[in-house]
């Protein structure tokens, strides 16, 4: 004989047969609906009328019928360093991408040579403009090379990954990337 498992011990027999027997009939439907592929309803069902009118509202229109607050928006969010490096090491990203393409399509359209006499138009211009040009190529040049070099830092030391060392090392990153840019477009 097979030992009898815990609930059996425990339980009360009538009790058994009561719930088997109260829930026979809804069991049954069930299978039924099953063998006959009858999809179920869900538990909200809404008449097309009351659907209809539902899309014509207007979201914020809703939520002040309802008194409760609209959603915030991320702009009412302090986003902490960790958050605005890795933004930014994005975005530099990007930067890089587009003045790589803008600099061939130059080249492409113009013709050989033509990004070089765009470089030498702009240092003709006086220092200001060309110390700002300047900046503009080697920020993102220069962040995104430390970002990576802090990302592979991370990779092969996994001990520096704390909220402290995280936290220090982006303020570096942020800090050391405007001082070597701003050494580039001084020289």
């Amino acid at each position: 004989k097979h030992p009898k498992s815990k609930i059996q011990k425990n339980s009360d027999p009538m009790m058994m047969m009561s719930l088997r027997t109260s829930l026979r009939p809804i069991i049954s439907q069930c299978v039924a609906a099953q063998k006959k592929n009858v999809p179920s309803r869900s538990m909200t069902v809404l008449s097309k009328q009351s659907g209809e009118e539902y899309k014509k509202q207007n979201y914020n229109e809703r939520m002040s019928k309802t008194g409760r607050p609209v959603s915030p928006h991320v702009t009412i969010y302090q986003f902490p360093i960790t958050a605005l490096t890795s933004i930014a090491n994005r975005v530099t990203g990007c930067m890089l991408s587009f003045g790589a393409a803008g600099v061939g399509a130059i080249e492409l359209i113009n013709g050989n040579g033509a990004a070089l006499q765009l470089m030498q138009d702009i240092v003709n211009t006086g220092p200001v403009i060309t110390s700002v040009a300047k900046f503009s190529v080697a920020f993102p040049l220069v962040y995104h090379y430390l970002g990576g070099a802090r990302h592979l830092a991370w990779d092969h030391f996994p001990d520096l990954l704390n909220t402290v060392s995280v936290q220090k090392a982006s303020f570096v990153l942020a800090g050391s990337s405007v001082v070597i840019s701003a050494g580039m477009a001084l020289v």
